[in-house]
């Protein structure tokens, strides 16, 4: 896995399951929650020029990467029950949050627990608004019955990552990604997701937090065109966070930290504070 592989690599049971993170660099704490159908590969450029400065700890979420899933699985609160206990074993003190699609949601419904924990905010091509709609054509993936055909049984994510990701058109990048996806588990995992279970509820707790969350230093990182989050939905976003920086990168994509990794890892290093 090239680069990935020289990070340090940890294990851990949780509620039975293993997880596995990335816990490397040294100096002020960054947690990097990434999204779906991925993992903590899609940050391994970033982890590697920020372990110069920070200490980067990059978790599998269930089902994902190397971490194990649940048969059935694993939706919005399972995903942040498991980000909250990974944690409070690591115990890191004040650290800063960034989170991409629904890392976004999973990291700040985790967060929400202890808001003073979290002292600066990076979202990139995400949404944490309660009332967040997929784009109609996204619906066939999320209806009964249609949705575990073309998702669990078609595994159509894995087959159509490279058009939403031009790195995924590598053979090592697809196949970091498509290897996961073998397991029935994570498409469950991902169809879940792509439902919105529980995504609604975790939200509206977060929300609580909010007035707190918007008044931190926050960036937003907006690769475009998105064919998932419209441009409308990043305005939405600037209006919760109004004091944001907002680093929009044509060209960029829904994976921005992928197809324009240079400025993705650029826009980090002068954003977060040492």
């Amino acid at each position: 896995m090239g680069e990935y592989g020289t990070f340090k690599q940890h294990n851990v049971k949780i509620d039975g399951k293993q997880v596995h993170y990335v816990d490397h660099g040294a100096g002020p704490p960054v947690v990097m929650v990434h999204g779906s159908p991925i993992s903590s590969y899609t940050f391994r450029q970033q982890i590697a020029a920020l372990g110069a400065r920070f200490r980067v700890v990059a978790p599998d979420l269930l089902g994902f990467g190397l971490s194990e899933g649940s048969e059935g699985g694993a939706a919005f609160q399972q995903q942040v029950s498991m980000l909250c206990k990974l944690l409070d074993r690591l115990s890191l003190g004040q650290f800063r949050l960034i989170g991409h699609d629904w890392g976004g949601p999973i990291g700040l419904g985790c967060a929400a627990r202890h808001p003073e924990e979290v002292c600066q905010l990076v979202f990139i091509n995400t949404t944490v608004l309660n009332d967040f709609k997929p784009p109609l054509y996204w619906w066939p993936f999320t209806m009964p019955g249609l949705g575990e055909l073309l998702v669990v049984r078609m595994n159509i994510f894995a087959r159509g990552l490279p058009l939403l990701m031009r790195s995924a058109r590598s053979p090592e990048v697809r196949h970091a990604y498509a290897r996961p996806l073998a397991a029935i588990a994570l498409r469950r995992t991902v169809l879940a997701l792509e439902r919105l279970e529980g995504y609604r509820d975790l939200m509206w707790q977060v929300e609580t937090a909010l007035p707190y969350f918007s008044q931190i230093p926050t960036l937003i990182i907006w690769g475009k065109p998105d064919p998932y989050f419209s441009p409308r939905e990043l305005g939405r976003l600037k209006g919760i966070f109004p004091n944001a920086i907002v680093h929009e990168i044509p060209g960029g994509g829904h994976f921005p930290q992928e197809d324009a990794p240079e400025t993705v890892t650029a826009a980090l290093l002068d954003f977060l504070d040492c």
